[in-house]
């Protein structure tokens, strides 16, 4: 059978091919192979054989084709191979110090709680001045069906004491103190509603709610001139 031995070094390397007898050992080989004349280092006794990159012992019987190889001892010592470093332990764990991120949650926490308290406290005061606008506009309604009232018993007054033609006079001013009346209510329910939108919403309709206060109050100077009129008209008859 074909057999090759091989052997290596720094300026030298050598493959020495051979026939041998089957059942034939690696040692057997190396010695027939003549390649322990070639190189003075090598000593079967502290190297070692292998084949195919692979130790086997020196009695290992080969088969055909096979490549035996002769290890040289090695001189230096192994060069240990560092290990990675263990990761630091948590400041937060060892010492119970908050870490950087516990930090930044306590403190969206807090700007969070900031901005619920202004809310709550904005949508307060939009409600605290809807419900003073409220309580205005019930007041001019308020004076409203008063101015009515009155301009109706004066309407009363003056068609039990006049002809026809004041009697119509004063139903047409009792007439106006109606709608006068009816716009108050209206205006009144306009700031209601208005009042209402402020407190849900949380802002101030500063804009708006003052002037339906306006239009309450200019309903309710509509509704005395009416009265003044049916009271005048009244008194002339």
């Amino acid at each position: 059978m074909k057999v090759a031995v091989v052997y290596a070094e720094a300026k030298k390397q050598m493959v020495m091919n051979l026939d041998m007898d089957e059942g034939g050992t690696a040692k057997q080989a190396v010695e027939m192979s003549g390649i322990l004349d070639k190189f003075d280092g090598i000593d079967l006794e502290k190297s070692k054989l292998g084949v195919w990159g692979k130790i086997v012992d020196a009695d290992r019987v080969l088969v055909d084709g096979e490549r035996v190889e002769i290890y040289r001892p090695a001189l230096g010592k192994p060069v240990k191979k560092a290990r990675p470093a263990k990761p630091a332990a948590k400041a937060g764990a060892s010492t119970g110090a908050a870490s950087p991120s516990d930090k930044v949650a306590a403190m969206k926490a807090k700007v969070a709680a900031a901005k619920a308290k202004k809310a709550a406290g904005a949508s307060g005061e939009a409600a605290e001045a809807g419900a003073t606008d409220d309580k205005a506009a019930k007041i001019a309604a308020m004076k409203a069906k008063v101015a009515a009232a009155k301009a109706k018993k004066a309407a009363g007054m003056a068609g039990t004491a006049t002809t026809d033609a004041p009697k119509a006079d004063a139903q047409v001013d009792d007439k106006a103190a109606k709608i006068a009346a009816v716009k108050a209510k209206v205006a009144a329910a306009k700031a209601k509603k208005a009042a209402g939108v402020a407190a849900s919403e949380g802002v101030s309709n500063a804009a708006e709610e003052p002037a339906d206060d306006k239009a309450a109050k200019i309903a309710a100077i509509k509704a005395k001139v009416a009265a003044a009129k049916a009271k005048k008209a009244a008194a002339q008859t």
